[in-house]
């Protein structure tokens, strides 16, 4: 497609995406949320039965710093990947500019966030991050039975900044609450 598969924007609420083939493209995004420090919101949102083949992220949630509000109670279930560069990403911290950005005060609060069933292949070696604010960390994020693996098999890695992560089940990669 050349951009998002799905972009699911502020205001979403009750959003049902099943039975989803997405690539090539950027994936599956809820964002961005937050831009120009506005006030988004984006709740119960059920991804799930997707195949994403060669996008340039799986399941994303962006939101710009500085932004307010909240994305919550989202599930990303039952999803295969196969060479995707960034499977799953939570950027709370969003900043589009080729200098770095400071870190805001605020944020786009980020709960309840759970991935199920999770299987495929990664073309980065971190192929979960979850890059939450300082100031409004990523709180409740689930991870259960989640296997990914890079090229040739290899074992990847989580990368996870100010989130609150839960792990019941087989995970791989695996992830710490970085808090």
């Amino acid at each position: 497609t050349g951009d998002d598969c799905i972009s699911i924007v502020s205001g979403s609420e009750f959003v049902r995406a099943s039975g989803i083939y997405c690539g090539p493209g950027h994936g599956i995004s809820i964002g961005s949320l937050g831009a120009n420090k506005s006030l988004a919101h984006v709740s119960d949102v059920l991804v799930e039965k997707a195949t994403l083949v060669g996008t340039t992220n799986g399941v994303r949630i962006k939101t710009w710093q500085g932004g307010e509000g909240s994305a919550e109670r989202i599930t990303f279930q039952d999803i295969k990947m196969y060479n995707v560069t960034n499977p799953i990403i939570i950027d709370q911290n969003y900043c589009d500019s080729k200098k770095p950005c400071s870190e805001e005060d605020s944020a786009v609060a980020i709960s309840d966030i759970r991935y199920n069933n999770i299987h495929g292949t990664s073309l980065s070696k971190v192929a979960v991050k979850f890059i939450c604010s300082s100031a409004v960390h990523c709180d409740g994020i689930v991870m259960q039975d989640v296997s990914l693996v890079g090229q040739k098999g290899a074992y990847l890695k989580c990368s996870s900044v100010n989130a609150r992560v839960i792990t019941p089940g087989f995970n791989s990669p695996y992830c710490t609450a970085d808090m």
